[in-house]
């Protein structure tokens, strides 16, 4: 399912569509505004504070990367909904691409942060493994290979004789071409991380009860707070989805059930699509938040201070579950 669909040019629009452009252009614009510099100044912090990483703050910087790279894509897409696309059919392919790409690594991304922390508050002998350099960087390899894997029908399915002012990455041969692709997408995008999260924090809330010092906890509500923001963003595409996949599951017992809810999601694509885009920029702000008690907000110094605790945190907890083994035997 594409991200954005533009149905034609302003001029022979109604105005009822252009609104419909109108708002995911204000959407993507913020965006950029505050996910850019947000970003690099989470990536800047990290490469410069921190040579030597943990895999909490590694998996943040694998965040900020990918988060900056689909923003850095949005004055495309605004351009393609002011005028229409016009940068040729291979860019059309290589941003959908990145998108794809950027959209995979963070779930992944996200995904892993979560195990981790149950690893660390359920089995916290079993993650210490996950503190030697040499596993957080192979983990981060396992991350963006499957993502560019997975992102690659993109490739195939976008622009394809293409009309003129449009990208899409929907011209495909088939509507089981169209229904394969949809389902992947849903499966690794959301259905099975979505149930990866449910178990960790299930068992993480009920681990949380029987502890005493729940300031412990703190650095572990701000990983929450990403998941949940990102899981968010990204419900209204993923309902969308669903929609899609009912509708060609449809198509020869209902067609024109079928046909209806497809002409429907199209008025929605632009806008979700645009709002998606939020969860590239809201990382920053949560940060910012969350170093609040630093005396300031989006600074270097108080972002530093941040993930330093992050890093602390979860290794106070590795060390006195590492003490408390060492007693027991």
């Amino acid at each position: 399912m594409t991200f954005l669909y533009v149905t034609g040019t302003p001029t022979n629009q109604t105005m009822a569509a252009v609104e419909d452009k109108v708002i995911p252009t204000v959407f993507l614009t913020m965006c950029f505004l505050i996910g850019a510099p947000g970003n690099g100044l989470v990536i800047w912090t990290i490469l410069s504070k921190f040579p030597q990483r943990s895999f909490t703050i590694a998996l943040i910087l694998n965040l900020a990367v990918a988060d900056l790279l689909v923003i850095l894509t949005v004055p495309f897409w605004t351009y393609y909904f002011v005028k229409g696309w016009v940068f040729g059919d291979f860019m059309c392919r290589f941003l959908m691409y990145l998108v794809y790409l950027t959209v995979y690594t963070s779930i992944f991304s996200i995904t892993l942060m979560s195990l981790h922390r149950f690893a660390v508050v359920v089995l916290p002998l079993a993650s210490q493994r996950w503190r030697k350099p040499r596993e957080v960087y192979g983990i981060m390899l396992a991350v963006w290979l499957p993502a560019g894997l997975l992102s690659c029908p993109c490739l195939i399915f976008s622009s394809r004789e293409m009309p003129k002012g449009k990208c899409t990455d929907e011209f495909y041969d088939s509507e089981n071409q169209r229904l394969a692709v949809n389902i992947v997408e849903t499966l690794f995008a959301f259905a099975i991380p979505f149930a990866v999260l449910a178990v960790c924090y299930t068992y993480v809330a009920r681990k949380i009860r029987t502890l005493k010092n729940h300031k412990e906890m703190k650095t572990g509500k701000l990983i929450a707070a990403v998941v949940g923001a990102f899981f968010v963003c990204w419900l209204p595409y993923h309902i969308l989805n669903l929609i899609t996949i009912s509708a060609l599951l449809l198509r020869h017992a209902k067609p024109e059930v079928s046909q209806k809810l497809l002409e429907s999601i199209k008025t929605l694509t632009n806008l979700h699509g645009a709002v998606a885009f939020v969860s590239s920029c809201i990382n920053p702000i949560l940060y910012a938040f969350a170093a609040r008690s630093f005396r300031g907000g989006l600074r270097e110094t108080n972002f530093a201070k941040l993930f330093e605790k992050l890093r602390n945190d979860t290794e106070e907890k590795l060390t006195k579950a590492n003490t408390v083994s060492m007693q027991t035997l």
